[in-house]
């Protein structure tokens, strides 16, 4: 399907997620405007200067060094190919998604979204919750909600992504039949009485998507990102409540201790 004239037709006709285009957002405003109200945000300028310091040429050349495992849009095995025949084909069936710890490349994280997950001191190996995505156009993330309740970041690199992000007041409807909302659903949004929030997503701008939150994503061209999850005081509860049903004690002791760590250390600095 080409989702760009699926997008000419829907793109006036749904609201829209919030755009701010503030170059001096800080934090502390983050957080009180968007991370507490759990309110997804295209940050237009916050990010320039971080995504001006990436080293496009060097990061092309990671991306050409070697074949890459890509993984399938309909739940396929990978394929082990070469970023130059991937790109070539076209093909929507296959995308690439890094493990930042997995390359010999490094990009700053963005420090406004502070993760006490990742600041955890512990001899415990942790998960590495950022990546960088590649996508040929008109591939595609299916309606999902992010790993364990955190937070999420994605700050486009190249491309074009059109975004979907549903109102947490609908999660207990979503849940039932996700499909219904998902990309297998996508031209009859308009007919439906619960609707997205829609918005374009260009290179060097940063979407923020608040935890527990449906959402799904569209390449409009051929597009690289960089992502990752994160948790803090904006959204702790949510990721304790995820844990408390996990069957495993360790994870609940584990995540129950960052918790801990995490409220200590922000009510210090806010003394």
């Amino acid at each position: 399907m080409d989702y760009n004239k699926v997008f000419d037709q829907i793109k006036d006709k749904l609201p829209s997620i919030e755009i701010n285009d503030f170059s001096d957002l800080t934090a502390k405003y983050f957080k009180a405007k968007y991370g507490y109200p759990e309110v997804p945000v295209l940050l237009k300028s916050r990010f320039k200067n971080l995504y001006e310091s990436i080293d496009f040429d060097e990061l092309e050349k990671t991306f050409h060094s070697k074949d890459w495992e890509f993984e399938s849009t309909e739940e396929k095995e990978a394929s082990k190919m070469s970023f130059k025949s991937y790109f070539e084909s076209g093909s929507t069936a296959y995308y690439l998604r890094l493990n930042m710890k997995s390359i010999d490349f490094k990009i700053h994280a963005p420090q406004i979204f502070e993760c006490w997950y990742k600041s955890y001191p512990t001899e415990k190996e942790k998960k590495e919750l950022t990546w960088l995505y590649y996508g040929n156009k008109n591939t595609f993330t299916n309606i999902h909600t992010d790993v364990w309740k955190f937070n999420s970041w994605l700050l486009l690199l190249k491309g074009k992504k059109l975004w979907f992000i549903y109102p947490k007041a609908y999660n207990s409807i979503i849940k039932k039949e996700k499909e219904k909302f998902g990309i297998e659903n996508i031209e009859n949004l308009l007919n439906s009485n619960i609707k997205p929030l829609m918005v374009v997503q260009n290179p060097g701008e940063m979407m923020y998507v608040p935890s527990d939150t449906f959402h799904f994503v569209i390449n409009l061209e051929t597009s690289l990102a960089y992502t990752g999850n994160f948790m803090n005081e904006t959204n702790y509860e949510n990721v304790k409540q995820f844990f408390a049903k996990s069957d495993n004690k360790n994870n609940k002791k584990f995540i129950n201790n960052i918790i801990a760590t995490g409220m200590t250390n922000f009510k210090i600095r806010n003394l």
